[in-house]
């Protein structure tokens, strides 16, 4: 337990360190460029200057998730191993992860779509950053589909490679664990996020974390990560008709029961 506190902490340090350095790269470019233009100083905002150069954040994002890789591939935290799954079930338990994944995606995108939403009934006043930042990604759909499958692959190898599985090490009572690790996910939502999405990103933390339990592997939740973003980005801003919902908890429910059952029989015994 010790160990995987050790690593959420590390890995929140080097975030907050390269947030902390990116942030004052920025403020000294604001200041450079007030100073270069003979401008009031703070007439040039960090916020906006870093908005507008989209290089930059991608820059800062992607040394983050190197920094993470070095330290948690290198000193041997996590792996990207393929697991206990034997080579002819892979496939099919990533299949259906996808399935699961891709109704999550429908459900995230029903229950909460801002570029849907023109009227702001769905969104706040303060929530205006949040639709102009789905708006700019959207207008970018490659860019924004590979950043995200690089954060994926670095937050699963973090989270579920590294502390979920020192957890499940250090006492594997995984019902426990797992929905901890659900709850936990889903609390972060509600303090961060929109409440509405508690639920599937609770649901969403659960099935990776069984599939992680059952195959002892990150590939296959990294895959339907992957494919969650892009199923993401294929269908926000449309307006979804009211069966969407249920066509969402059908695939989500199927697709994690199939994918668990597959690999029930190379589980790890207690």
């Amino acid at each position: 337990m010790k160990k995987a506190m050790m690593y959420l902490l590390l890995a929140l340090g080097i975030v907050l360190g390269v947030a902390f350095i990116g942030g004052a790269f920025v403020g000294f470019a604001s200041g450079f460029i007030d100073g270069y233009s003979n401008n009031a100083p703070g007439t040039t905002e960090s916020k906006s200057l870093l908005s507008s150069a989209g290089a930059v954040a991608i820059l800062l994002v992607g040394l983050c998730c190197f920094a993470l890789h070095m330290v948690f591939i290198r000193l041997g935290y996590a792996s990207y191993s393929v697991g206990r799954i034997p080579k002819e079930k892979r496939w099919q338990v990533v299949a259906w992860l996808c399935v699961a994944m891709g109704g999550m995606a429908l459900l995230y995108c029903f229950l909460y779509n801002p570029l849907a939403d023109p009227d702001g009934t769905l969104t706040t006043a303060e929530n205006e950053t949040v639709r102009d930042s789905w708006r700019l990604l959207k207008e970018n759909p490659i860019t924004t589909f590979l950043l995200f499958v690089v954060i994926e692959a670095t937050a699963d190898l973090v989270l579920f490679g590294g502390v979920l599985r020192e957890i499940l090490e250090w006492k594997h009572r995984p019902q426990i664990v797992i929905t901890a690790f659900g709850v936990i996910m889903a609390l972060l939502t509600a303090i961060f996020s929109n409440p509405l999405l508690i639920i599937p990103n609770m649901m969403g933390a659960m099935i990776g974390g069984w599939v992680y339990e059952y195959s002892r592997s990150i590939i296959p939740i990294i895959i339907g990560d992957t494919f969650y973003w892009l199923v993401m980005l294929t269908i926000i801003g449309m307006t979804l008709p009211w069966w969407c919902f249920f066509v969402a908890c059908v695939l989500i429910v199927a697709g994690g029961y199939f994918a668990i059952s597959i690999m029930e029989p190379y589980k790890p015994i207690d």
